[in-house]
């Protein structure tokens, strides 16, 4: 669908939803066209890929209502050679509704490489948590690909008004155990640790979680909408977060012989 036509329909949508007369939402107009379970369905696409010495991936973030950079980060991920796969790291959407949702996947559909979402605050707004689940698939995942193992998970603390919950660490403390042919861990969520939506609680259990797993290679992010790499704990592990889509950037990231290292790109 034409840029232009999206943000016509996407205002129409947002103003219907918030008419209280209007009987119907959007966000469940589910239809056979709606894309179901993209992140197993990615992962099964990895899956049957050959790793090479060094694993290669994009990590993006925010396309909320960026639709046309969008639509050119997909071309320019389309040119890079090497590249495994691409993250979106959270607030695909901007109210959580499945019409933003459908049209970004649309768009990602386009990658010559598989892709995986994680949730991001923006996205559990109003039905959004279930609209996500539906499309993309659990909050909380993880997959392992060249040796590595990738740790994803819901930590938009605020959405749930800092009641414990998110992030969920003791899942994360099992996720970070060791286990045969893995040589490093990598996680990934929208919200990092040190920013003021992460439950204050809960950051130093999740840091030190990482930090106990001894091989933890970074923890990457987004929802700061500016990139940046960042050691504010004093310690190995590095946390980066990749810039929003409509800045017309993303974080290209590489991990060679069990190091991990990032560098920003524009397009």
């Amino acid at each position: 669908m034409h840029i232009l036509c999206r943000q016509i329909v996407f205002f129409t949508v947002v103003l219907f939803a918030g008419c209280e007369r209007w009987e119907y939402s959007p966000n469940q107009r589910f239809s056979n066209k709606t894309p179901v379970n993209l992140n197993a369905r990615n992962l099964e696409a990895l899956s049957n890929t050959v790793p090479d010495d060094t694993v290669r991936f994009i990590l993006s973030g925010d396309t909320q209502r960026g639709y046309g950079e969008a639509e050119d980060f997909v071309k320019k991920a389309n040119t890079m050679k090497g590249i495994d796969f691409v993250v979106i790291a959270g607030d695909i959407s901007d109210f959580g509704l499945l019409q933003e949702m459908e049209w970004v996947a649309e768009i990602y559909e386009e990658l010559k490489v598989p892709y995986v979402a994680v949730i991001g605050n923006h996205d559990m707004a109003a039905n959004g948590t279930s609209i996500f689940r539906q499309v993309f698939g659990e909050l909380n995942y993880s997959f392992a690909y060249g040796g590595y193992k990738f740790i994803c998970l819901n930590t938009n603390s605020r959405e749930v008004n800092f009641d414990g919950s998110l992030p969920d660490v003791n899942w994360l403390q099992d996720q970070l155990k060791p286990a045969a042919g893995i040589n490093g861990q990598v996680v990934i969520s929208h919200v990092s640790p040190f920013s003021g939506d992460f439950d204050r609680k809960l950051e130093m259990p999740f840091v030190t979680a990482l930090e106990n797993a001894g091989n933890c290679l970074g923890s990457l992010h987004a929802h700061d909408h500016n990139a940046g790499q960042y050691r504010p704990y004093n310690n190995s592990i590095p946390f980066i977060v990749a810039s929003a889509i409509l800045k017309r950037q993303f974080t290209l990231v590489e991990i060679i012989d069990g190091k991990l290292e990032a560098r920003e790109m524009e397009y």
